[in-house]
């Protein structure tokens, strides 16, 4: 059943834009799906009665967002099996624009993903902070640390994982450490949202901030000048 309503093109690009872990309105998610507010808000009441998404009430005002981040792992898994690079979004600038921004850096639920997210995991591992079995080092624990990151001494999850990223078909890095690292670039402004929820931006002030910790080769092909 989850499967089958996880399929529906609508829904799927529904399901896309909300792995940037926030809560949205029926409104919004239409827009990213190209569909009617109407259409959209059918379509979100399927999604909550079969479980894979939460609502959230504020006054007249109804958000929805993932239940959990087993629901976001299952989206991620099925849009990597898609034969086209994940969902098809509509043929209008609104969706190509999306699906550019999306490729090259977005939100895997809380961490980064597309060029960016790819370019990043590299470079981590080719400085020594991730070890060839997944591990988080010393040296990835003194940098986390030099930029203001604090490490759970007992983490409920790995520190670092891999990730097969659904547009580049290469890892990018998943855990806690990936995490807290792109939620202090957002709010450093390192990063700004895009134009679709789930896609993400490098500012000027990032692009700085990653050349000082020697990891400006994440700007290298395919990310874009604009980026």
């Amino acid at each position: 059943m989850m499967a089958k309503a996880m399929g529906e093109p609508s829904r799927a690009r529904i399901l896309v834009a909300l792995m940037d872990a926030r809560a949205w309105t029926a409104t919004e998610l239409a827009g990213c799906a190209g569909i009617s507010k109407g259409t959209a808000t059918t379509h979100l009441n399927h999604l909550v009665d079969v479980g894979l998404l939460d609502e959230v009430r504020q006054g007249r005002h109804r958000y929805v967002r993932l239940k959990n981040q087993g629901v976001a792992d299952a989206v991620e898994a099925l849009v990597r099996l898609s034969p086209s690079s994940g969902p098809e979004f509509p043929s209008t600038y609104r969706g190509r624009r999306h699906q550019h921004e999306l490729q090259r850096a977005r939100t895997c639920y809380q961490h980064l993903a597309g060029v960016l997210g790819v370019n990043l995991c590299v470079l981590w591992q080719s400085e020594g902070f991730i070890s060839s079995g997944w591990e988080l080092t010393a040296q990835g624990f003194a940098w986390a640390e030099s930029i203001g990151l604090r490490l759970p001494t007992k983490p409920p999850r790995p520190l670092v994982r891999p990730c097969l990223d659904w547009t580049e078909r290469l890892d990018h890095a998943a855990g806690v450490l990936p995490e807290l690292f792109t939620g202090h670039a957002l709010s450093s402004g390192w990063l700004k949202r895009g134009s679709h929820p789930r896609s993400v931006v490098l500012t000027e002030l990032g692009a700085g901030q990653l050349a000082g910790f020697g990891l400006a080769d994440a700007l290298g092909a395919g990310i874009g000048a604009d980026l």
